[in-house]
């Protein structure tokens, strides 16, 4: 079939406009480089644990949208990893878990403009779905924003001022204490460094140990009626993938060494709560 110079010119217009489009959708948006600690799984060399992926229990595709009290805006939501290569990875670029990045306009602090899941690696450095680039917040506006990172069950935090993003990667980094965060104390002081605090199994944004509707409780049931566990044993140990798995080492333990009730109470202790029925407040408004 002889293509006639009008029809060249015409196919050469389309291609032309694929084209503006691809490298406008690359450009578009702004770029986080996002760095967070979580408190719970934090171990002694100054990485956290990565047992939920050395065991085989990370989903592949992110568990945000299937949780309760929580809404994706923007155009995250559904965001998976198609590539099995990033789950075997070891070392302090090891997966630890997903987590969320929020966007926040500083004229409207509590309701998000756009939210991504994206992946934590056990350095605390936060990385989208290839295991390497920073979060893409395609649809959002390049401005000013707070930046908010959450966990599915520690509580989240937000810088307190707004920053400036684009589509030149930004670099902030929630582990550092000179990066100044909402409210009265957001998370855990670890000497050097800071952590978001953990425990909020009912995702409630708040870390309760006694009282009603305390996260302890859902550790002890969990525990009580998890499959196999036919003799309702307290000491039986389930594990998976769970809400109830504080320390995220695949492990939910209520009595024995390593347990999740231990954890609670230490928790709500360095937290300078003074009797064990206050509990520990998530400060993102």
């Amino acid at each position: 079939m002889k293509i006639n110079c009008l029809q060249k010119i015409y196919l050469l217009l389309i291609f032309l406009l694929l084209a503006a489009c691809f490298n406008l959708s690359a450009h578009n948006g702004v770029l986080v480089s996002a760095k967070m600690f979580l408190k719970g799984a934090l171990s002694g060399n100054g990485l956290m644990r990565d047992d939920l992926r050395s065991k085989g229990f990370l989903p592949s595709t992110e568990p945000y949208s299937n949780l309760a009290n929580f809404q994706y805006y923007g155009d995250g939501g559904g965001e998976t990893v198609s590539n099995p290569a990033v789950f075997e990875v070891t070392g302090p670029n090891a997966i630890v878990d997903w987590v969320i990045l929020e966007l926040r306009s500083p004229n409207a602090l509590t309701t998000p403009v756009a939210t991504h899941a994206a992946l934590l690696q056990r350095d605390g450095d936060v990385v989208g779905v290839d295991g390497v680039s920073p979060v893409h917040f395609l649809t959002a506006a390049p401005g000013q924003y707070h930046v908010v990172v959450r966990h599915r069950n520690h509580l989240g935090v937000m810088s307190a001022e707004a920053l400036s993003l684009s589509n030149v990667p930004v670099v902030v980094d929630f582990t550092d204490p000179a990066l100044s965060l909402y409210g009265t104390n957001p998370c855990a002081n670890n000497g050097t460094t800071r952590s978001l605090w953990f425990g909020d199994v009912n995702r409630d944004k708040k870390v309760s140990v006694q009282g009603p509707g305390n996260d302890f409780l859902l550790v002890f049931t969990h525990v009580l009626y998890a499959p196999g566990n036919t003799s309702f044993l307290l000491n039986f140990i389930a594990q998976g993938y769970s809400q109830a798995d504080t320390n995220l080492d695949g492990n939910v333990i209520y009595m024995g060494p390593n347990n999740d009730r231990a954890n609670f109470y230490y928790n709500v202790i360095a937290a300078n709560c003074t009797y064990l029925n206050c509990s520990v407040v998530e400060q993102t408004p």
